[in-house]
């Protein structure tokens, strides 16, 4: 198992190194330059050289999760309109999207850099990239296959997080077509195909195959689940190790930086939320918000910004800072698969066949594991009571993943499915009531497909806002 998540490391090292090395020869300049003033040789980006190079680059648009270029990134503002993250600065369409009121032509979710363009261009990058290496290096099946996974990985981001009524367009050999607007359910389809693309090219035995082949069983398990296929979603990651890792780096020399320990722990843009704030000079619970702050639970360490050194203010100057410590420097590494979401997909389709033992079997086995996260050792925790009825069931196993999966895009998708599979209302699942920068929560459950696609003739609007 330690190789396995050893190899799965410097696979994602590797494409940071790539990067880096990258920026430093300037690939582009290299690739592209004219031989002949105003003539590009064919050559020079039809080869397996170009291919690898758009691989890497293509790989490297994972980081836009977290750090689009510099601006606000999915994660973290998917987990603003959820409960863990909320708004420390004073633009409104930041607040807006805390509040649970975005409109579709919110700049944060809108424009070039925002968090929608940032996705699906990617899938352009991505897609790119397969046709050149299928073309040009078609028998490196394993580094085709985790591309496919990739272009799962984010298909899958896409309904995780927006309304229904996603358009999957894109561009083959300069010819653009429009996508229709899909709903969640189908945007799920198009990703589970991809992954069993990536499964099928990631079978050799070596051991940078197997890593590959292991990140797309986790990403394949996590998409069957959002489909309601429990039981398939369990046997996909069956064979998964509890240890394995799939990490995306970061480096000073070109490889970027962790976007969520830009936005909380520097600029404090955002700030680890809690169950509690403080309205009208009092605190007040916040209906249904978890406590990752004052839980003081080791799966999410925080501290105060005020006890940090130098201390950390939030950028509106007076909502308090809470740093999330699982990325305490700036090129610390974040989670894309981990064998600890493999569990909870086990554990999940364990709670979906009524066996409350056969789940807390695992999640304690989980919590006794001591697994890492990133560069966190979370130390081993004390095992869990059963609970007493299947709805008690429900709400532990979706409070024990909150803080397992904790920043990593995956409590946003949760809090709908909680809505859509398990028949919970909106008021019942979300942040609600009183807000604590003035009036109350609304009620959207995910964020808009934006104004900005309505170049798109085929799109005008999301279909629903329905979770």
């Amino acid at each position: 198992m330690t190789t396995r998540m050893n190899r799965s490391r410097w696979a994602i090292t590797g494409l940071a190194l790539a990067v880096s090395g990258a920026m430093g020869c300037n690939v582009k300049h290299e690739l592209l330059e004219p031989q002949n003033p105003g003539v590009i040789d064919p050559s020079a980006v039809n080869s397996s050289t170009a291919a690898l190079a758009l691989r890497v680059g293509a790989l490297s648009r994972y980081k836009q999760l977290t750090n689009a270029d510099g601006n606000e990134a999915l994660w973290e503002y998917a987990g603003t309109l959820a409960d863990e993250y909320k708004n420390a600065d004073f633009l409104t369409d930041r607040v807006d999207i805390d509040r649970r009121s975005i409109d579709p032509a919110n700049g944060i979710v809108s424009g070039q850099t925002a968090l929608y363009a940032t996705v699906t261009q990617s899938r352009g990058f991505v897609r790119d990239a397969i046709t050149a290496m299928q073309t040009y290096l078609p028998d490196s099946t394993a580094l085709r296959g985790e591309l496919w996974a990739e272009l799962g990985f984010l298909e899958m981001s896409l309904a995780d997080n927006f309304c229904n009524g996603i358009p999957l367009g894109h561009t083959i050999a300069g010819v653009q077509t429009f996508g229709d607007p899909l709903p969640g359910s189908q945007v799920y389809d198009s990703a589970s195909a991809h992954l069993d693309s990536a499964l099928a090219l990631s079978t050799a035995p070596d051991a940078g195959a197997q890593a590959i082949h292991t990140a797309a069983q986790i990403i394949k398990g996590r998409i069957l689940v959002a489909k309601g296929q429990f039981a398939a979603a369990a046997a996909a990651v069956a064979s998964v190790p509890t240890s394995y890792q799939y990490l995306v780096t970061f480096s000073a020399t070109g490889g970027g930086q962790n976007g969520i320990w830009n936005l909380v722990n520097s600029i404090a843009r955002v700030t680890v939320a809690d169950s509690v704030d403080i309205i009208n000079g009092s605190p007040t619970v916040i209906k249904n918000a978890l406590p990752f702050v004052s839980a003081n639970d080791p799966r999410v360490p925080t501290l105060s910004g005020s006890k940090s050194s130098p201390a950390v203010g939030a950028e509106d100057q007076s909502t308090p800072v809470f740093l999330a410590l699982m990325y305490k420097n700036q090129f610390d590494p974040f989670v894309l698969a981990s064998g600890v979401d493999a569990r909870l997909v086990e554990a999940e389709a364990k709670l979906n066949a009524s066996d409350i033992p056969g789940m807390m079997t695992i999640l304690n086995a989980l919590r006794a594991a001591k697994p890492t996260i990133g560069g966190i050792s979370v130390p081993a925790l004390n095992p869990l009571s059963n609970p007493a009825d299947q709805t008690s069931a429900v709400s532990l196993f979706f409070r024990e993943k909150a803080f397992w999966t904790f920043g990593r895009g995956q409590r946003l998708p949760d809090l709908r499915r909680l809505i859509r599979q398990y028949k919970r209302t909106e008021d019942q699942v979300f942040p609600s009531g009183p807000f604590f920068k003035g009036g109350s929560y609304g009620h959207d459950v995910n964020l808009p497909v934006p104004n900005s696609e309505q170049v798109n003739p085929l799109f005008h609007g999301c279909i629903d806002r329905n979770a």
